[in-house]
């Protein structure tokens, strides 16, 4: 008795000390659940947060003050009493039931005082994408944002266009400016001169696990005060921050496969050989005898289907690991991330490895500093796909691909190059080290006062080695170079930003409020990209420069400074009426002397009618915008007057050499200039069941800094001159529904539409286009990308048949009129280039949905493009080779419709085989080669789709099973990506592009690494 005695005594001290367990559960005023609410033992480090169903559970004293605080609800404080059971019920916050925007410089602003438009999405929509390049999550998901990638390679580029091309440039790079906790850094894509890798865009370094938030800021209004590197608008990345309260650690570990979505109609009856007789040896994949008939004498011969054997199934995999916590005074988050991929096309691959840490230090109530930086090491071997795909035009469908290599290591062959030898020998291997670093210090003497700097930097080296190997020296190969060669690359690139600015705020009494914000803002990037190549290995397989007969260098060096100067003035009346001016004049070195100072200011106006209104109950919320703007670009380093170069025979025998560049840039060159005008709407009804938000935009970039072809008697080729004008105009759409709304089930649907129109409003006087890109075909059906004035950017023009009828003058096809036959029965060939199509996409859009019940979410995302055309350079090959399904009529008689010249109806009957008809005619090639392979217009096809984007179950464990095992919280999800897709395209998937993200030639797919669809599973732990 006196033990039991001694223990209740022990035990009622320890209860005392370590205090009681409180329980409870958290919803909002209708009892609905409210998952993730902060909960904090005031003046304490012990804290928790609800569970999907609301529920906590947390260690307090009597007379501990519990602190609920929740997003979008007035926090709450509740004293410990004897009950050890406390349900809190939340109350809605009118003053935060607005979405919070990260805008300019990192600066947090209601949605509701902003004059312009700006979407966001946060972790959950980032991480549902299961996307590894963060620009990818984007898709689909944010108005007027036109993502393209460039096929399914591990680590390949994306490209991100905001509301249409603003810069005519051919080179220029029209993506916005990318901003991390308001440090912006660096986004290019540096390609391979030789032939395209499909190498990242930098924001691929970026681990998506470390995203708290992205923001898309589209107009110049929005994007004033980041001046010319955002001319193109900027997405404003927020990482996510250590917490007050208890520490937190999470895990994420997640594996995937993939493989090929999609593959163009292929035909499998014919093989190898020519007009229509079979040839072992044949260069000619599928002009031979039926597949078939050959099989029934030569043992073994068969379709081997190499388009789906030539490719692997991918693997994915991706770790990471947070560790979170902190004080009233201090936080600090810590991550660790680990990604590997090995793509579909073997041996490529690509993997990414960051660390993150970052920290806030509340000094005392007037100075606070906080910093981050972030480590990533990325890279991988980049198979050259366009190599890869262009030999699997060429092997023969009645060769096994797979079997490509001989016991001595040469390659297995017919004669043709296998493109799986070549893929696992020619290697390009990047290796990227970078680092991005900011510091923030803040000092408020008053409470009207703050000073604040920031100061970023963002570097990175690219070391990369390509190598394609000459002979082993074995008789008999069959090697992939006569000589080989290896490039050396290394490129150093070095931001810095230095930001200085002060706030001033006042409240004059109780209708006005201002902010005023003053700053100054210098950038400064320096580039180095050195190249070594040597020809010709002395030792075979020993991969070394000094191992090459030949070596020859190059250097490109580049500095560039931005200093700028800006002002922010907010007026708010009554929490309704919200004007907001700005200013900033930026001087820039890459622009003459006399240009390099030019200043742009933005006004714009928000009003909250519903707060100066009496509105029905059922509508919730109302707000008008409208904005002007003005932003200033300037252009690249080093380009005014004339410069030099060096070819690239030099250095040679000891001798330097240089040459006047055939360029010549302006010396009076200006600033291009965007002035933009935006109008909009926020609408919410039913207690915001239903929000529509509606924007009209239009923007004009006028000096536009282009590079015009002029005559060589000037002893140049091309010159650098403000030479035109681009107007974008369009709306956008954001349309958010809860369609049901439930104790136990809820489905929330958010969708975007947006259409966007351009025109080429001025070109200089004298030049009658500008060639922006061009695409090889066969025969004369090369498709061009160029600008004429008066007419649409991204127009493809090529060659077409003949139509009777046609206006001679006319730039664009006239479809609608007969084709005219020629005197051999085929149709004419018209060699003038015509408008075929426009590769703009007229429409895009993407349809968010997510359904909870209990303990599972659904969310799926739905996108598409419509009324765009693209050049099928696939279909132009295929066609070439036999391969494709419409070639099986190859030995079809055919009355093609259409008129002769004289107008009368054609009724001449041919054969579309090769060699010798059944008319005794000879036919030679045949129609597929002599005709149809040369027409551009068979191949500039509707590229529109509609995607199943992504897809994804989760099931978060509740407390019953939670309190036997050692988490917190566990989340299981299974997703899948790009499993759907409907499109009238015939190809590879028709959203991956061949060039990378940094050009402006648009519409070209080329040989590109073909689409993916993936499938993932992943685990979430929360210790």
């Amino acid at each position: 008795m006196k033990n039991i005695t001694i223990i209740l005594f022990l035990l009622l001290g320890c209860s005392s000390v370590l205090g009681q367990t409180i329980t409870g559960n958290v919803a909002d005023a209708s009892g609905q659940p409210l998952p993730g609410v902060s909960i904090i033992v005031s003046g304490t480090t012990r804290g928790t947060t609800t569970d999907f169903d609301g529920n906590y559970s947390i260690t307090a004293e009597t007379g501990d003050t519990l602190e609920f605080t929740y997003l979008g609800m007035e926090p709450k404080e509740i004293i410990v009493g004897l009950n050890s059971v406390i349900d809190v019920s939340m109350e809605e916050d009118s003053e935060q039931l607005d979405e919070v925007i990260v805008t300019a410089f990192g600066i947090s602003q209601e949605k509701k005082a902003l004059g312009y438009a700006a979407q966001s999405i946060d972790a959950d929509a980032i991480s549902q994408t299961k996307q590894t390049n963060l620009v990818n999550a984007l898709q689909g998901q944010v108005a007027g944002v036109q993502i393209t990638n460039s096929g399914g390679a591990p680590g390949q580029s994306a490209r991100i266009i905001i509301r249409g091309i603003n810069s005519l440039d051919p080179a220029a790079d029209n993506q916005p400016l990318f901003v991390i906790d308001g440090v912006p850094i660096d986004n290019s894509t540096v390609e391979s001169p030789n032939t395209p890798r499909g190498l990242s865009n930098r924001a691929a370094d970026i681990n998506p696990a470390d995203v708290e938030s992205m923001s898309v800021l589209k107009g110049a209004a929005a994007t004033a005060l980041y001046g010319v590197r955002a001319a193109n608008g900027a997405v404003i990345i927020t990482t996510k921050k250590g917490q007050k309260g208890q520490v937190r650690i999470n895990l994420n570990t997640s594996v995937g496969f993939e493989e090929l979505n999609r593959l163009p109609e292929l035909q499998t009856q014919y093989g190898q050989g020519f007009s229509g007789e079979y040839d072992p040896t044949s260069f000619w994949p599928s002009w031979g005898a039926p597949i078939s008939e050959v099989a029934q004498t030569v043992p073994g011969h068969k379709y081997q289907d190499n388009w789906n054997r030539a490719f692997n199934t991918g693997v994915q995999s991706d770790h990471s690991i947070s560790i979170s916590g902190g004080g009233e005074n201090a936080t600090f988050y810590g991550s660790f991330g680990r990604f590997d991929q090995k793509g579909i096309i073997p041996f490529s691959d690509w993997a990414r490895t960051s660390a993150k840490l970052s920290g806030t230090v509340k000094v005392s109530e007037k100075f606070d500093f906080s910093g981050s930086i972030n480590y990533t090491n990325s890279g991988g071997n980049r198979v050259p796909h366009d190599r890869f795909m262009e030999r699997m035009m060429y092997w023969a469908e009645t060769q096994d691909v797979r079997d490509y290599i001989n016991p001595d290591g040469t390659m297995k062959t017919y004669g043709n190059t296998n493109p799986i030898y070549d893929a696992r020998f020619s290697t390009y291997e990047d290796n990227v080290n970078r680092v991005i670093g900011n510091l923030n210090f803040n000092y408020s003497p008053t409470d009207w006062l703050t000073l604040s700097y920031r100061i970023g930097t963002d570097f990175y080296s690219d070391m990369r080695t390509e190598i394609t190997p000459g002979p082993k020296g074995i008789d008999g190969e069959n090697s992939l170079s006569s000589t080989g060669f290896i490039e050396e690359t290394r490129i150093n690139s070095k931001d810095i930003t230095s930001n200085l600015y002060v706030t001033l705020k006042k409240q004059w009494n109780d209708d006005w409020n201002t902010s005023l914000r003053l700053g100054n803002d210098i950038f400064q990037r320096k580039f180095d990209r050195v190249t070594a190549t040597g020809e010709d290995f002395v030792i075979p397989e020993f991969y070394n420069l000094n191992n090459t007969r030949q070596i020859f260098a190059s250097q490109n060096k580049s500095i560039r400074r931005l200093v700028g100067f800006y002002g922010d003035l907010m007026v708010n009346y009554k929490d309704f009426l919200y004007l907001n001016l700005t200013g900033r004049n930026d001087i820039s070195s890459t622009l003459p002397k006399d240009n390099n100072s030019f200043f742009y200011p933005s006004v714009n106006l928000g009003y909250v009618f519903s707060e100066s209104f009496e509105l029905p109950e059922w509508f919730t919320f109302g707000k008008l915008r409208g904005s002007w703007a003005q932003v200033g670009k300037d252009t690249n380093p080093h380009i005014l007057g004339a410069t030099f170069v060096s070819p690239s025979v030099f250095p040679l025998d000891g001798q330097v050499g240089f040459s006047r560049n055939s360029t010549f840039g302006d010396p009076s060159l200006k600033p291009e200039l965007t002035t933009s005008i935006e109008f909009g709407a926020q609408l919410s009804f039913f207690q915001s069941r239903l929000d529509i938000d509606v924007t009209y935009y239009k923007s004009n970039a006028e000096d536009q800094i282009i590079p015009v072809p002029i005559s060589d008697g000037t002893g140049f080729s091309e010159y650098i001159t403000n030479a035109g004008e681009i107007e974008n105009s369009g709306v956008e759409l954001v349309l958010g529904v809860d369609i049901i709304k439930t104790d136990n089930f809820q489905w929330t649907t958010t969708a975007n539409l947006s259409r966007n129109d351009n025109e080429i409003k001025a070109i200089r006087e004298g030049i009658e286009e500008i060639v922006v890109g061009s695409q090889f075909g066969y025969a004369g059906s090369t498709v061009t990308m160029k600008l004429i004035e008066g007419e649409a950017y991204g127009n493809l023009y090529g060659t077409s048949y003949q139509r009777f009828g046609a206006d001679e003058d006319a730039l664009f096809l006239q479809r609608g009129l007969p084709v005219i036959i020629g005197d051999d029965g085929f149709p004419e060939r018209n060699a003038n280039q015509l408008i075929l199509g426009n590769a703009v996409p007229k429409w895009i859009g993407g349809v968010r949905n997510q359904l909870t019940y209990k303990n599972f979410e659904l969310n799926f995302l739905i996108d598409f493009r419509a009324d765009v055309e693209q050049y099928n350079q696939y279909d132009n090959f295929l066609s070439a080779f036999g391969k494709n399904e419409y070639t099986l009529a190859r030995n079809d008689l055919r009355i093609f419709d259409g008129v002769l010249e004289d107008g009368s109806a054609n009724t001449q009957e041919v054969w579309l085989g090769q060699g010798v008809g059944p008319d005794g005619r000879d036919y030679g090639a045949g129609f597929w080669r002599n005709d149809y392979r040369g027409i551009t217009e068979n191949f500039v096809q509707d590229a529109s789709f509609v995607k199943l984007r992504n897809i994804s179950l989760t099931y978060t464990l509740g407390n019953k099973i939670l309190d036997r095992i050692p988490f917190s919280s566990l989340r299981v999800s299974l997703a899948a990506n790009n499993i759907i897709l409907y499109s009238p395209w015939d190809g590879f998937d028709p959203e991956s592009f061949s060039a990378g993200a940094g050009g402006n030639a648009i519409g070209f797919t080329g040989l590109g690494f073909p689409g993916t669809q993936s499938y993932f599973l992943t685990f979430n732990f929360g210790l």
